[in-house]
């Protein structure tokens, strides 16, 4: 009988010790995006069911209610390049890996890399890489589904150009350069205005204006950040103006990232083909 209670004490140790010995790739941490949804959703497309993906920041780039909470539960931070940085960095503790994704891109070139087919591809291979090394148990999931993602993107781009190549023009107006490597995707041009910011474009006095901007390149499509709760579309205004409101927040995305901004890049298509 004795023997019976010893042999039961034995298993029952063993048992408890079980949870502290699990390999490290059986943990589920959050993979936290420290910027606007877009990125979060990259990481998402990468990491898929086996990691929990978090956002620091809302649409306006201010930290969450419960930012600091986040980051303190997360395996790895992956930062933007962007003014974000400076507080997201404060928050993170010690033992929180911190990457950036402007790493996988020009850093020094205008307009915001994951709203580029091209430089969203980088990003993707950037965060498989990091995942890869942080969860090598993972390993095999990771680059299947960055494959799948990469396919997705490839799909994407190569319908886009096909829309693109039909426009009336290849230039188009905006109040800065948010867009800039998304138009270099496709060999289009921004004009960067910045008193198209706050400008009521129905008016008379705007068309004028607008006309004179683009005058050079023939162009009268105003490229225009939606905010939160704000809708997206191309609205062609009496005054020749054609308004193109694209969201590059991610605060109107639904489902994957590809399907997001290949939309937004549609709408883009179907402005300068006006």
């Amino acid at each position: 009988m004795r023997k019976s209670y010893t042999i039961l004490a034995v298993i029952v140790a063993a048992t408890m010790l079980m949870p502290a010995c699990t390999p490290r790739d059986a943990v589920k941490p959050a993979i936290i995006s420290v910027t606007i949804r877009p990125v979060a959703l990259i990481v998402q497309a990468v990491a898929g069911s086996a990691m929990e993906v978090r956002v620091l920041a809302d649409a306006d780039g201010n930290p969450v209610q419960n930012a600091q909470e986040l980051a303190s539960g997360s395996a790895v931070v992956f930062q933007t390049g962007t003014s974000i940085d400076r507080w997201s960095s404060g928050i993170v503790p010690k033992g929180v890996q911190l990457v950036a994704v402007c790493t996988a891109s020009d850093a020094n070139a205008p307009g915001d890399p994951w709203l580029s087919l091209q430089f969203a591809g980088g990003i993707a291979r950037l965060v498989r890489d990091t995942l890869d090394t942080m969860y090598p148990g993972l390993q095999d999931k990771f680059d299947s589904q960055y494959a799948v993602f990469m396919n997705q993107c490839s799909q994407a781009d190569g319908q886009l150009k096909k829309l693109v190549w039909k426009a009336q023009t290849r230039t188009f107006l905006a109040e800065d350069a948010t867009w800039s490597r998304a138009a270099g995707d496709f060999g289009l041009r921004v004009v960067v205005q910045p008193g198209l910011k706050g400008m009521d474009l129905a008016t008379s006095e705007a068309a004028v204006q607008v006309r004179e901007w683009g005058s050079a390149a023939k162009t009268m499509v105003v490229v225009r950040n939606v905010g939160a709760g704000e809708t997206t579309g191309v609205d062609r205004q009496n005054n020749g103006i054609v308004v193109c409101r694209l969201d590059a927040s991610g605060s109107t995305a639904q489902g994957d990232f590809v399907s997001w901004l290949d939309h937004q890049l549609e709408l883009l298509g179907s402005a300068i083909g006006s």
